[in-house]
């Protein structure tokens, strides 16, 4: 008892855990807080090196914060599990829209939408697998930051309630590890200052649990904390040692070593959209797209070879679910043995031209990108190929300055009389056309009549498709008059019904594409380019687009089908006038008299009244303002939003499938409806799609609305499976109309009362106010009687 009563501090035996129910002291939740967000910020850094810019560290410091707070309101409040992870989803959807998908939202990226929202709920399972499959360095667009943001909130979450509510709180250390583990697995292969943070980590991580846990232990923490540093320091620099002795080239392995990124043709945009913009200045005659080497004046480069036509527009096919014969995109690697077949090898620098299409020519055997006089691993990495195509592909777009070191297999040169007797390659099955406008039909039809073509073998097919539209039709390249572009289905009927078809390559490519297919044709639309003679520098106005039809053993066989640019329809004003009439002399312009000022206007003495025009207009201002919060408070229109919620889901959630089916397509009709949209009364669908297609062509409503009538009045009734695969498609649909539509014009529809029976609620409710009053008034007619 002597020894304990001395002058020796006591020992408070360490408590191993908060007791269940105790306080916390907020001084300690401060700390606790304040570190947890810091060492998750550096067990999160290695995620920099896969992101650009700065938001990725916004994410994760957003994630944590929220985490943090969720932490400590459960353990403030006593909330159980679920209750704590309803409070986290909460959260993540609160701050998700500004932080993680801040273009999907409004009110500058801050309010979140049903898009923001519907991206944030189907992020949560697709952002880690575009995190891993999309080239690095990652943007800050799409769901690619939901990941930066979950891993902060995770991590923050698990690692206070570990230190708030379990008997356990040193585990806390082990769930930011994880966090690095995590970030590193995302991360990219280089991470700059990697040991100097690890070791950061680890010496402050210690040293705080280390203090955490014997914080009621009376010692000397000076000597604690610096033999901690100095385990610390030792293990660092062993560390260190390991690693200047192995390999310094070689790099720490990441979860995207490990993925092969899919390349979906069907992420881009077609490439003969394009094909206006390359026929205007400067793009035309002054950037230099690419130059070619080793090519003969009038070789034909393509960029892309198109299949399929959903009639809006042509498009790259290869991609997850595209038809087997459209083949697949795969990584381009050069077989040595194979490139002894090349008859050309040639060289395409790269200069303004931008895009994702690398230009080649017909068969590529082998491809090497050169940057600097010396081979671009990087790039020959991200090269992708089809080979059923042709079509060059390189992910994240091909960079200005490289070369293409190419030897391929040029097309057949074969003449007329050769083609002629060739039969079309049955064995090649291409996805129909979505849509072919009448129009072409009957232009076509009344061409084989003029032309008395019979028919023939498929290379006379093609030939008499091509003679025909380069004799009937004119050249327009639609710069210098107002000749519409595109290729969509409305567009080429608007060049097939007039007496004289005006347009450029994209319009006859496509319509030969689309009839040809149509008529039973093994053909495909091919945009690119013709080498011009000279110094081999191709520009804008080299850009050309033909057809390609299976023919024999020939193979593809290239077929022209747009008129020569000197072929121009004269209009009736481009006539010179033969006698000019002689110039008449105008008479000379006299000056009116100036007006004399009226007597009854005040003079002014010149000097300006201390007025404040700004505080005027901040006073009207500010009261417009209330009266318009109020106005939005009290508005009628939040039951419009909640009548239109509760409308989409009583369709999508029908038991019986055709009416689900049903109402997937009043879904899309209300939706087009509100945007202004008027069919006739009574009108099918047919009829309503119609006309909807001349104002929307970018939607294919007519295959919606022939799809719907097949399910309804065709044999058999659709299965649930079949409703919800319609639904995705208007989804998909519904998409496109956004993007198209003006933002305002976007939030009125959501508003519009065009969609909502208003007029027959009002018939109802005024039928049952009058059904009501009569039997009041039968009553207290009833009721005088009884009394007499």
């Amino acid at each position: 008892m002597s020894a304990l009563s001395g002058s020796q501090p006591v020992v408070v035996v360490p408590q191993r855990g908060r007791r269940a129910g105790a306080a916390l002291p907020w001084w300690l939740a401060v700390v606790d807080a304040v570190l947890v967000v810091g060492l998750g910020v550096l067990c999160a850094w290695p995620l920099g090196a896969a992101y650009t810019g700065s938001r990725w560290l916004l994410a994760v410091v957003t994630g944590l914060l929220v985490g943090v707070l969720v932490g400590w309101l459960g353990a403030r409040w006593r909330w159980g599990p679920w209750t704590t992870t309803l409070a986290a989803a909460v959260g993540y959807f609160a701050v998700g829209s500004a932080v993680a998908v801040p273009n999907r939202a409004q009110g500058g990226g801050v309010v979140p939408t049903a898009d923001s929202l519907r991206d944030l709920t189907v992020g949560l399972v697709h952002a880690w697998r575009e995190a891993l499959t999309l080239p690095v360095p990652l943007g800050e667009s799409g769901v690619v930051l939901i990941v930066p943001l979950v891993i902060g909130l995770v991590g923050g979450l698990v690692a206070t309630v570990l230190l708030w509510r379990s008997r356990s709180p040193g585990l806390a250390g082990v769930v930011l590890g994880l966090v690095l583990v995590l970030a590193s697995a995302f991360g990219d292969i280089a991470a700059g200052a990697a040991l100097t943070r690890g070791l950061a980590v680890a010496a402050v991580g210690l040293v705080w649990l280390q203090w955490r846990g014997q914080r009621h232990v009376r010692g000397r923490w000076g000597r604690r904390v610096l033999a901690t540093l100095l385990v610390v320091g030792v293990a660092g620099g062993a560390a260190a040692g390991l690693g200047s002795l192995s390999d310094p080239a070689a790099h720490r392995e990441v979860l995207r070593d490990h993925v092969d990124p899919p390349f979906d043709p069907r992420d881009y945009p077609s490439p003969l959209a394009k094909f206006r913009a390359y026929k205007k200045e400067p793009v035309r005659t002054e950037s230099i797209l690419f130059t070619v080497d080793n090519l003969e004046p009038g070789t034909l480069v393509r960029l892309a070879v198109m299949d399929t036509y959903d009639g809006i527009v042509w498009n790259v096919s290869g991609g997850p679910g595209s038809a087997h014969d459209s083949g697949t995109f795969r990584r381009l690697r050069n077989d040595p043995e194979a490139n002894a077949r090349a008859t050309v090898r040639g060289r395409v620098t790269i200069g303004s031209y931008t895009g994702v299409w690398v230009p080649s020519i017909g068969e590529t055997l082998s491809m090497t990108p050169v940057r600097d006089g010396r081979t671009d691993d990087t790039a020959a990495a991200e090269l992708v190929i089809n080979p059923e195509t042709g079509t060059v592909a390189q992910i994240g777009g091909v960079a200005p300055g490289t070369s293409f070191e190419v030897e391929a297999v040029a097309p057949p040169s074969l003449v007329e009389e050769e083609i002629a007797v060739l039969e079309a390659d049955e064995s090649v099955s291409l996805p129909p056309p979505a849509i072919v406008p009448e129009e072409l039909v009957d232009r076509v039809q009344r061409w084989e009549s003029e032309d008395r073509f019979g028919g023939g073998t498929g290379g006379e097919l093609a030939q008499f498709l091509r003679d025909a539209f380069r004799e009937h039709g004119f050249y327009s390249d639609g710069i210098d008059d107002d000749v519409p572009a595109g290729h969509g289905a409305s567009r080429l009927a608007m060049l097939t019904k007039t007496a004289n078809p005006v347009g450029n390559a994209e319009q006859y490519a496509a319509a030969m594409g689309v009839i040809g297919q149509r008529l039973g044709l093994p053909i495909r639309v091919v945009v690119g380019f013709k080498v011009p003679p000279g110094t081999g520098d191709v520009r804008g106005e080299n850009m050309t687009a033909w057809t390609e039809v299976k023919l024999g053993d020939a193979g593809w066989v290239p077929f022209e089908p747009t008129p020569p640019e000197d072929q121009k329809l004269r209009r009736p004003n481009d006539d010179p006038d033969e006698e000019p009439q002689p110039q008449v002399l105008q008479p000379p312009r006299v000056p009116g008299e100036p007006k004399e000022a009226s007597d009854n206007l005040q003079q002014g003495d010149g000097q300006r009244k201390d007025l404040d025009i700004l505080e005027v207009l901040g006073a009207i201002i500010g009261i417009v303002l209330d009266v318009a919060k109020v106005l939005l408070i009290l508005s009628p229109l939040w039951g419009v939003l909640l009548f239109k919620l509760l409308r989409r889901r009583r369709r999508r959630k029908a038991c019986d499938a055709t009416v689900r089916l049903t109402g997937a397509w009043r879904e899309l009709a209300d939706r087009m409806r509100d945007l202004g949209v008027r069919p006739a009364p009574g009108a099918t669908r047919r009829e309503s799609a119609y006309a909807a297609a001349d104002r929307y062509d970018v939607v294919p409503v007519v295959t919606l609305a022939h799809t719907a009538d097949r399910h309804v009045y065709g044999e058999g009734e659709p299965s649930i499976e079949e409703a919800q695969a319609y639904w995705a498609d208007v989804d998909t649909a519904l998409k496109r109309l956004r993007k198209e539509t003006p933002w305002w014009r976007r939030l009125l529809a959501r508003f519009s009362l065009a969609s909502v029976p208003w007029r027959s609620g009002l018939d109802r409710v005024r039928g049952a106010a009058a059904r009501r009053g009569q039997a009041l008034r039968r009553r207290a007619g009833t009721l005088r009687r009884k009394r007499r």
